[in-house]
């Protein structure tokens, strides 16, 4: 099924300020993105078309879902705990029922991320109670579950700016010799169409460049997280495509520049819930070098 247009009306709603540049570039024609009923996840540039399974496009969704589910779990009892001077050892605090009835909320939606690899059909497994369903004309309400939603957007723009990047190569014939160079590249460049232009783009309509920059960056790493929940363990590390580790590092490097208070505490909640769930936190973490000292410190656990 061609979705090109949808994909066009993401970028609009995602990074309206560069839409005259991904014209330039990625063109109008049909069949630039095609739906495929393909199992597991699904996601590549080829013979000038990007490919996408709905099973990888569900697995996005419920992703944004979960790193919800890993803010209640965590952002309050981090905040907390790093206002002590404590630690954080997910362990001991699993023992406590009410942080135990949080972690299993969270581990349910991961779980049904990673069984929706393992699907013929997206039908094939029960959606999760409480969690909207992706439908044409979609309507949320709630102001929590539309913030996910936002964020999932913001990822689905992410890994299809990273596609248009290996198209633009194919149409140019000038793609690094090595893929590993290329797949790094496609990298820098979908970040850089997302947050380049951030800050003028938020000035223009009287916004705060802080939030929206903020925003994006979080969308992004939702996007990594589903690339995180969706991969072996075994190939982590680099190969036709970069570490795990080092794209996540990448990321957490752009958010270097001046962003709200609470930006680093939720991205460490996030990493704190899908870092548990994969079994990387083997020790305490001291909380007193912040929030974003942390972050790094849970994405430097993300080897093979």
């Amino acid at each position: 099924m061609d979705v090109s247009d949808a994909v066009d009306f993401l970028f609009g709603g995602v990074v309206p300020e560069r839409l005259a540049e991904l014209d330039e570039l990625w063109g109008k024609d049909a069949e630039r993105v095609r739906l495929t009923a393909s199992t597991g996840f699904l996601l590549q540039q080829l013979w000038g078309t990007v490919q996408v399974s709905e099973i990888a496009l569900r697995q996005i969704w419920l992703t944004g879902y979960a790193a919800e589910r890993a803010l209640d779990a965590y952002l309050a009892a981090l905040t907390l705990a790093a206002a002590d001077g404590g630690v954080f050892d997910a362990h001991s605090w699993h023992m406590d029922p009410g942080q135990a009835r949080e972690d299993a909320h969270f581990d349910a939606l991961f779980d049904k991320v990673v069984q929706l690899g393992n699907v013929v059909d997206v039908d094939d497994i029960a959606w999760p109670p409480g969690i909207p369903k992706p439908t044409v004309g979609l309507r949320i309400g709630n102001p929590r579950r539309k913030a996910a939603f936002d964020l999932v957007c913001i990822a689905g723009a992410w890994v299809f700016a990273h596609e248009v990047r290996h198209h633009i190569y194919e149409r140019q014939q000038n793609a690094p010799n090595i893929p590993l160079a290329e797949e790094i590249e496609c990298d820098r460049w979908a970040l850089g169409l997302l947050l380049d232009r951030a800050s003028a783009y938020a000035d223009e309509n009287g916004w705060s460049p802080e939030l929206v920059r903020a925003k994006r960056l979080m969308g992004i790493l939702i996007a990594m997280l589903t690339i995180l929940t969706v991969t072996p363990r075994s190939e982590w590390g680099a190969g036709r495509h970069p570490a795990i580790a080092e794209r996540f590092k990448m990321l957490l490097d752009a958010g270097s520049s001046s962003l709200p208070n609470w930006f680093w505490p939720v991205v460490a909640s996030m990493l704190a819930g899908f870092s548990r769930r994969l079994g990387l936190l083997q020790r305490p973490f001291p909380l007193t070098h912040g929030f974003r000292h942390l972050s790094y410190e849970l994405v430097a656990l993300m080897t093979p």
